[in-house]
């Protein structure tokens, strides 16, 4: 498109289909991700708050870790999607290399840590003895395939930044599916299978993460000229050390941020642990029917990523520029449709479980204030993820996150649960008004224009 020219309709259209060809099935898979987690968290809390507490405190660890991937994912995306806006395949799978060196270090540190100090990990989140044990029989069986899942994400996250999505959403979908009918099978012991319960729940992940590897290895070897489908392990490292410690420069504070966002969220629900076993139940269970409410902005954003990072790439600035006015608004009108859409349906969210009066009575405060906070918390994500990200501006985030997070928020929440006896509603809403603060200075680091980086080479036209 001519930067110095408005778009003709037949180009908005064409750029319109593109939005969607990438956010429907990310939105997609995400959206079942979480509905199947809803039904997971159904068939685990039916036997009873302390095995639901367990495995949400166990998952805690996998968290953290996917959202530090996430973050080097989304700054390693940065040149991925802009290498791809000028077709260069060479580079990219040298990203692409330095993207899964990094994964295979990072899980098995992880395993490490899951396997050796899974008492202690549980313990942080709730004193409960029998939390304990049970988190750590989770824990202690999923944390070996956490290597398979930073390999299939890192491909799957990889796709979307070269607008390859279709086949990767419907293996991710097959997985998910898979996921709960092996819960089914090894949580009660259906279709002959062992009852592990607890344990079962992570053995039917483990599986599922076993099918989703293969069935993605499959996929790339089998797509005629796929561009993350390398035939030696020389196009992956063939990168020099500057170009590599320029990615890694700009995805290691990504990846700094969004992991630590991962302890943030843990350090949550320590807090939400001071409240009660109640509260740490139902506030998984506000996390799990929040995601699937956010699963239509991971799709938009990854589109703002992908398709800003391309313009980047190209160096069309202006474009750029325009594109992430663009996805603020549709940001806007989705967070507000969403928040009373979620309002309306939290009653019916709690007949799922089978909780007692007063858990049922934390699980609708803490609903009803995660929806009508929606707006502040998207409008972060879209600027953050979805605009500052793909052109390279990834420390700015990072600090901020930092100074929010752990000089503001933490600190207010403790004191809120500690001195002032609050619930689970009030804990939440302080964590969530931390969200607010970052969208004011995220909104003045996008005005500034520091985020125009052409991390190409290629000339940039105004």
């Amino acid at each position: 498109m001519n930067p110095n020219r408005p778009a003709t309709s037949e180009e908005s259209r064409s750029y319109a289909r593109k939005i969607l060809a990438i956010t429907l099935p990310i939105a997609l898979q995400n959206l079942l991700g979480c509905a199947m987690g809803i039904v997971d968290t159904t068939m685990v809390g039916r036997m009873g708050v302390a095995p639901l507490a367990a495995s949400g405190a166990a998952s805690m660890v996998a968290i953290i870790l996917f959202n530090f991937m996430y973050g080097f994912l989304s700054g390693a995306g940065a040149f991925i999607s802009q290498f791809w806006g000028i077709r260069d395949i060479k580079t990219i799978r040298q990203v692409v290399g330095i993207v899964y060196r990094s994964a295979i270090i990072v899980s098995l540190i992880f395993t490490a840590a899951g396997e050796l100090f899974a008492p202690q990990i549980i313990w942080l989140i709730d004193r409960d003895p029998e939390v304990i044990d049970l988190g750590v029989q989770y824990l202690r069986v999923i944390a070996p395939s956490y290597v398979l899942a930073m390999m299939s994400y890192s491909f799957m996250f990889s796709s979307r930044c070269v607008q390859k999505l279709r086949a990767c959403t419907a293996i991710d979908i097959c997985a998910i599916l898979l996921n709960t009918l092996f819960n089914y099978m090894f949580i009660w012991g259906k279709f002959g299978a062992p009852a592990w319960g607890i344990k079962g729940a992570a053995f039917a992940t483990v599986l599922s993460r076993i099918f989703e590897f293969a069935a993605l290895t499959v996929y790339s070897y089998t797509v005629k000229d796929h561009p993350l489908a390398f035939r030696s392990f020389s196009e992956l490292s063939g990168y020099t050390k500057e170009f590599r410690n320029r990615v890694i420069k700009t995805a290691i504070p990504v990846g700094l941020s969004d992991g630590l966002w991962g302890v943030t969220c843990t350090v949550y629900l320590s807090v939400y642990g001071l409240i009660g076993t109640a509260a740490v139940a139902a506030a998984q269970v506000v996390n799990l029917v929040n995601e699937c409410f956010q699963s239509v902005f991971y799709g938009v954003g990854s589109a703002a990523a992908v398709l800003i990072g391309e313009q980047l790439g190209q160096a069309d600035l202006k474009r750029a520029k325009k594109s992430a006015v663009e996805f603020m608004w549709i940001a806007a009108v989705l967070s507000l449709a969403l928040s009373v859409v979620m309002h309306f349906i939290s009653p019916l969210i709690i007949g799922f479980y089978h909780f007692d009066a007063a858990t049922n009575g934390v699980l609708l405060s803490g609903l009803n204030i995660t929806a009508w906070t929606i707006l502040l918390r998207m409008m972060c994500y879209m600027i953050m993820c979805g605009i500052l990200r793909p052109g390279g501006d990834t420390k700015f985030a990072m600090i901020l996150d930092l100074i929010v997070n752990w000089i503001v928020v933490i600190p207010a929440m403790f004191a809120a649960v500690l001195f002032f006896h609050a619930g689970l509603a009030s804990a939440m809403f302080i964590c969530y008004l931390g969200e607010g603060i970052k969208w004011l200075f995220c909104y003045l680091r996008y005005r500034s224009g520091a985020w125009l980086n052409v991390l190409t080479g290629t000339e940039a036209m105004q």
